[in-house]
């Protein structure tokens, strides 16, 4: 650097060769020091990833215990998959992080759903709940439409109003009066009187839907399990369905135990809708043959069928023409007319026709013309 220097200061202040060589030092010496303070940042960087994992270790107790010896790797083989112990799939700090509940507008049929929702949403984040009214906040917070906005309203306002005791003291309390308000009456009442009916019956519903909705009747109404629930899950399942289930020659259900049939009738659902699945495949691969070619003898020139005449409408006879009555009528057959005289010198010049009055007879005159 010192040489350069030197250089430097012997090239004359007006050459425009000192310029550049000035800058170009001046680079040179900038990388040098921008690429020092980059090896350091990386130094710092390196002795700081030591610690944190010597740290990690040393806090963290390891009890391997007796573990299964490894085949050693084949050194020319990399390590694609790490081992499944090694992949954990939660790590330490994560949170389960379920889907919230959609909103509440009040209605009773969508009641013990929400509540119930709102149930197993707190039970998989109970860190995100440290206390009772938290959770009946956060309940509260999507109880948006309808009737269900005055309640919420009602019990955010109540500490305001009260020197800040709360409108409900612990969730249990917040659920009780959420299930009196919010989901249908009398559910037992109803329920048991539903399955008395033919409201439940299967109809065009699949088989799923309606084991779905009988296992909802059964529980609300506390149906105990029995011949006579069996009776009744028999009476409301697709005939069809039925008589193969009951029908069974090896592993027919009890009729005293309704899981039995429900496994049953999905089995038999099943295997009806998988044998659907085969014959319609069947017909689909199933084509009509395309038929033979006729034989062509080479030397005759093949047939090319003419054009068709255009088509023309054969044509119409016209009409008769309606006959009309002569001008003057014919005379009467007993009309004595006396064209040629005895006299054949005598010749009819003209004949006059003269019609009596009040009569329908006439009477004929010739006017004759002697000869010369």
């Amino acid at each position: 650097m010192q040489l350069e220097a030197d250089a430097a200061s012997q090239v004359p202040a007006t050459d425009p060769e000192q310029d550049a060589w000035q800058r170009l030092v001046t680079l040179e010496g900038r990388l040098e020091y921008q690429a020092g303070q980059v090896t350091q940042i990386l130094d710092s960087l390196n002795e700081l990833r030591q610690f944190v994992e010597q740290h990690d270790v040393n806090s963290v107790p390891h009890d391997p215990g007796p573990t299964a010896v490894q085949p050693a790797a084949d050194a020319q083989t990399p390590a694609l998959v790490a081992p499944i112990s090694a992949q954990p799939l939660m790590r330490a700090g994560d949170r389960l992080r379920p889907a919230p509940p959609d909103s509440f507008d009040g209605e009773r049929e969508k009641g013990r759903a929400f509540i119930n929702f709102c149930d197993l949403y707190m039970s998989l984040a109970p860190d995100a709940f440290p206390d009772e009214q938290t959770r009946i906040n956060w309940a509260l917070s999507y109880m948006k439409g309808g009737c269900t906005a005055h309640f919420a309203a009602r019990a955010l306002r109540h500490p305001l109003s009260h020197g800040g005791a709360p409108h409900f003291w612990s969730y249990t309390e917040f659920r009780a009066q959420f299930i009196a308000e919010f989901c249908p009456r009398d559910e037992k009442r109803k329920a048991a009187t539903t399955l008395e009916t033919s409201t439940y019956h299967q109809g065009s519903r699949s088989v799923d839907e309606y084991i779905d909705e009988f296992i909802d009747l059964a529980e609300e109404a506390q149906f105990p399990d029995g011949a006579q629930l069996v009776f009744r899950f028999r009476h409301g399942l697709d005939s069809r369905i039925e008589a193969k289930v009951a029908g069974m020659v090896d592993g027919r259900p009890l009729d005293e135990c309704v899981q039995d049939w429900i496994d049953a009738a999905r089995l038999v659902d099943y295997n009806n809708r998988a044998n659907q699945d085969f014959r319609s495949a069947a017909t689909k691969t199933r084509a009509t043959p395309a038929p033979p070619p006729v034989p062509r003898n080479p030397g005759i020139p093949a047939f090319r069928a003419l054009p068709a005449p255009p088509f023309r409408p054969a044509p119409v006879a016209a009409a008769p023409a309606t006959p009309t009555a002569p001008v003057s009528p014919f005379p009467p057959a007993f009309l004595w007319i006396s064209i040629f005289p005895s006299n054949a010198s005598e010749r009819p010049s003209s004949v006059t026709v003269a019609r009596s009055p009040g009569t329908s007879h006439a009477t004929a005159r010739t006017n004759s013309t002697s000869a010369p």
